[in-house]
């Protein structure tokens, strides 16, 4: 009996429009929020590598992992 109406309870607030005037702002707001958390940290290191490309200085960098100290192992 209890699930039964928990059931109905849910479905219909599933069906139910948004009470909150402002839930498409809000909702609008919260992915661009969201978009920028996980674009933006990946903008920096990509402009430095077109700037390196750009400048040449891209092809005469050194290897990290072709460095002496990494093949004295």
């Amino acid at each position: 009996m209890f699930a039964t109406h928990a059931l109905n309870q849910l479905r219909r607030y599933a069906t139910l429009p948004s009470r909150d005037p402002h839930y498409r702002l809000k909702a609008t707001l919260m992915t661009g929020y969201l978009v920028s958390a996980f674009t933006l940290p990946f903008i920096p290191p990509l402009l430095e590598s077109r700037r390196t490309k750009a400048d040449g200085s891209w092809l005469t960098r050194e290897n990290v992992y072709c460095t002496a100290q990494y093949h004295m192992r």
